[in-house]
Parts: structure tokens; sequence; C-alpha cells
């Protein structure tokens, strides 16, 4: 989909007026806004058609509701007004616009796509100065969502006939929409791979999308591949725990965006880029070429530059399919845990849109995959096994996995030095009941990290709502033969996931963790992934750019 900013509405036909909808292949459209109090938006940029405008509205008794829609064809006139045949009009009401937000941005953008999508080659948008920045921002990148599609597998495909989008706004928003598009690349990304069926997008194959990536950007973004045998030398148990019940090898992948300078790390080595070379020379040979631990603290001013230069992380849950494992999951259903990878997938998504942003920032996204499946090798309830920290951990069910991979993933990561850390994944049923499909959930020991994100969550509209880690909830997870277990029982569960995941967090170090198990994919006979939260994690390095 193209879509521009624009100065000009569109031009007149000039051909003799057919008695029925035109099937020219450059015929346009014209999109004016309407109020609920049948207010024009943009009406000083539409005074040639103000009249018909308000004829159009007085006689459909238009009354600008959001999503409310009338259209005007053009199609009859007389020999006077056929030498200068006016475009197609389409109403498209917004309703109260003191009321506007994202998801009534998204209702009036998806209601124009699906008007027009199949009748016309173009659409004209009238805006002037209706939407502030943001609004605008949110506005044009769900006018290029609404055109989204998954019908590869579909032995007939409906193209659409609307391929150019043209908005009619201030020319200072072009830094806006331009933000919005890179957004659109990165969300599509995410959900094209979460579309994916799980005998397609498993671990090797989240690898090699991140290794295309750095095909694409190689001046920004380097791409790094730990197997099996690498996470074994490092003493990654529990992610390993969940990847063995699979003929599917588990993965972690390492991606590093270098947008404002060479950050440290010495993780890719020829080993560490392979995805199952048999590490040799053992546990020291690999850890040499691991990133660098924290160092002790220095001067002051040497503290700032390395923070500055110190990169953002993001962990994405990558459990390509996730039948449960031995506690195996009900059948019905189950084929949406091809999702449960969205964390992983937005973390994909989110390095494409920074490359196409080109964000003066670093930013490393790790995604933590593997394929939770029963076996005669799958983990067993009540099983201990040991994560790269030292911590034991007593396996109660092996459907609570996802916590396990970003566990070792968690410890590794923080070698980086981070600024921050953030932890995106699917990860709990609670969270759903919780909070439903509307926000995420986060969760997070720092208070800078947290505002960071709420103020993100509300420039986006990519909504996230914040969630206690009192320290109570940590007794819930006490085990009586290992250092902790992997459940914590039928009460906060969304909750004591996360304090679970907080263990692996050393202390000092700021990091928030994102549940998107109500908000990562849509349910039912439609079921799609959302491509969320995409928007939000590019607004907060967005942000976190331009502070620095």
């Amino acid at each position: 989909m193209n879509i521009k900013l624009s100065q000009h509405l569109p031009k007149t036909h000039t051909q003799k007026i057919l008695k029925k909808e035109a099937k020219s292949k450059d015929e346009a459209c014209l999109v004016v806004l309407v109020d609920d109090k049948k207010n024009i938006l943009a009406e000083s940029a539409l005074t040639d058609y103000t009249a018909r405008i308000e004829q159009l509205i007085d006689v459909s008794h238009f009354k600008g509701k959001a999503s409310e829609t009338v259209v005007d064809y053009a199609l009859a006139g007389d020999k006077k007004t056929t030498k200068q045949n006016p475009v197609q009009l389409l109403l498209v009401g917004v309703g109260n616009t003191d009321k506007f937000n994202n998801t009534v941005l998204q209702k009036i953008a998806n209601t124009i796509y699906s008007s027009t999508q199949k009748r016309v080659s173009s659409i004209t948008v009238a805006l002037g100065d209706a939407l502030e920045e943001n609004h605008f921002g949110q506005f044009a990148l769900n006018l290029l969502a609404a055109s989204y599609r998954f019908d590869k597998y579909k032995s007939e495909q409906a193209t659409p006939i609307l391929t150019d989008i043209y908005l009619v706004a201030d020319a200072a928003l072009q830094p806006a929409l331009a933000f919005a598009q890179s957004v659109f690349a990165g969300q599509s990304l995410t959900r094209d791979v979460a579309n994916e069926p799980g005998n397609i997008c498993f671990p090797a194959y989240m690898a090699e999308k991140a290794q295309e990536l750095a095909a694409t950007y190689p001046d920004l973004l380097t791409v790094k591949v730990l197997g099996e045998d690498e996470m074994s030398a490092l003493g990654m148990h529990c992610f390993l725990a969940v990847a063995q019940g699979s003929t599917k090898e588990g993965k972690l992948v390492l991606m590093e965006y270098r947008g404002k300078s060479n950050f440290s790390s010495d993780a890719g080595s020829a080993k560490a880029t392979t995805n199952s070379a048999k590490v040799s020379g053992g546990l020291k040979a690999l850890a040499d070429k691991l990133p660098t631990k924290k160092a002790a603290k220095t001067t002051d001013a040497n503290v700032q530059a390395a923070n500055d230069d110190a990169p953002i992380v993001l962990v994405g849950k990558g459990v390509t399919f996730d039948s449960g494992g031995i506690s195996i999951k009900p059948g019905a259903a189950m084929d949406e845990m091809k999702f449960d990878m969205g964390g992983s997938a937005s973390v994909l998504g989110t390095i494409k849109a920074l490359c196409e942003a080109r964000l003066p920032i670093n930013v490393v996204g790790a995604l933590a995959c593997a394929e939770n499946m029963p076996s005669g090798d799958a983990t067993r309830p009540g099983d201990i096994v040991k994560a790269m920290n030292g911590l034991s951990v007593e396996i109660l069910n092996t459907d609570a996995e996802g916590r396990l991979v970003l566990a070792d993933t968690l410890c590794y990561v923080q070698r980086y030095q981070p600024k921050a850390i953030i932890d995106v994944a699917t990860l709990t049923g609670a969270c759903v009941v919780a909070l439903g499909s509307v926000r995420s959930a986060v969760f997070s020991n720092d208070e800078d990290v947290l505002f960071d994100l709420e103020n993100a969550s509300n420039l986006s509209g990519d909504l996230i709502w914040h969630m206690p880690l009192d320290d109570e909830y940590q007794a819930q997870l006490e085990s009586p033969i290992a250092d902790l277990q992997n459940i914590g029982g039928k009460g906060a569960g969304a909750v004591t996931a996360a304090c679970f995941l907080s263990r692996f967090v050393e202390e000092g170090q700021a990091w928030a963790h994102l549940d998107i198990a109500g908000t990562a994919w849509n349910s039912g006979k439609d079921k799609a992934a959302t491509g969320r939260p995409v928007p939000l994690f590019m607004q907060y390095l967005k942000n976190s750019a331009d502070i620095i």
C-alpha cells in the first residue's frame, strides 16, 4: 500500500459520465470526515465541494456517527456538469472529535479501507488540521494496517483494487507519516511470522528470518544464533528442558542493532553463529566469546559514557508451538498455540521497524525459540533443572514453559550491560482473564522504565496496564526440594509468572515484563496475529532515542 501526504484534492474527471459504477483503473474517491454535529473536518480545503457535501448529508440523513458512511458515486449529470465530472465522494462519520483515541481512529480507518478497497484505485482523505501529530500517526498506521492480509495458502486470493492513499494535511506531518510506515513494515513482519503454521515456523525458521534482516540491513544489524550445544555448555538447562521434547532444535537468536554506536559485544564467534555445531574447548572457550560481564564502577564520567552506548534489550518468548508438553493442553483451539511465539515475533518486527526508521539508538533483540512437544525425551512434571545463573527449578507443569526459556535468556542478555531489559511473552491465561484483549500487562522493577512504557502506551495507543510485583507473591514459588518451582498455584497466575522471571534479573538491572497473552492475536473463526506490541516498542525506542 502506498501512502503519501498531499496538498491537493483529486482532479475532476473530464470523460463522459457513466450511468453505472466506473471500472477504470484510474478512478479516485475523495473521503470527507464529518463529526456527530455534522461539521465537515478540513472544511476550508473543501470549498469547491462544500455544497455537494452538504446536500449529500441532507438527502441521506447522515448523522456523523463513528464509522457511519454514505457514498456519492457521481454518476448522473447534464451536459454542463459532464465536462467537469466530480470524483466520487465518501462521507465517513467520526463521532465526537473530543473522544478521539486509537480505538476510534482504528474503526474509522478500517471503515475507509473496507468501503473503498474493491472499487477505486486511489483515495484522498481530507484531514487538514483535524488531527494532532500523535493521532495523525495512529490514523496513518491504522490505514496501512487495514490493508494487511495473510492469504498465501489460499488457492484463490482476492486482490484489492485500492493501491494509493493520499492524506491532505500539513506537510510538517511528514516525519510522523514516515515513522508510521516504518512501524507498519515491522508490524507486518510480526503478523506474517506469527500467522505461519507450526510446521513452517519453528526455531530455525525464526533464525532464518533474523538472518534475512541482517542481510537486508548490513550496516545496522548483525545476527548471532546459539544452538542447543552452545546453550548446554553455558548451563541454560531451563531453556533446554522446554526444547528437548521436540525434534526441532531450540535456538537463541541475538539481533544487534547499532543505530548509535558500536556497543561492546563479543558474542559473534563462528561457533555462536552456527545452528548446531559441536562446542569445542568446553564452557570456558565459549564463555570467552560472550558479551562481557558487568565491570566494576569507575568514575561518574566513564559510567555515563558507557551508559550512553549501552543497548536496550528486548527479549521475546518464541515457543513456536506449545502443545503443553507432558502437561498437554486440551485439544480445542490448540491450533492457536502457533501464536505462542508472539513475543519473539514482535521483537523481530520491532528490529525491522528500527532498521526502516534508522533510529539513533542501540538495541539488542533476543528471540528465545523452542517447540514444546510431548515425547519420550520431553521434560516430566517434577523434574529439576538448573538455570544459567545457578538457580535450581522444580518443573511442576511443563505447560508453564515460556518462563523457562525466558529465564535463561534473561541471564544471558545481562552480559550486554543494558540500560534496560524488556521481555515480552504470551505468558499466561491468567493475564487474559485479568485484562482481556484491550491492554497488555506490564510488570517492572524500575519506575523510570515503567513511566517511559506508560508514556509510549499513551502516545502510540498500544495500551498497557501496570500490574503488581510485590515480594509477598514470591512465597507462592517456594519449592521444598529446589530453589523455586515454575508455577505459583491458582491465584495471581500472571503475577507469579512475573515474579519467577524477576529471580533471573540481577539486582540493580532495570527490567520490565510484558504479558501479551490477550493482545498478541485474535481468537476464533478469524484468528490472526495483531502485531502488538510493535507500535508500543517503537514509540518507546523513539522517545528513548530523542532523550539520548
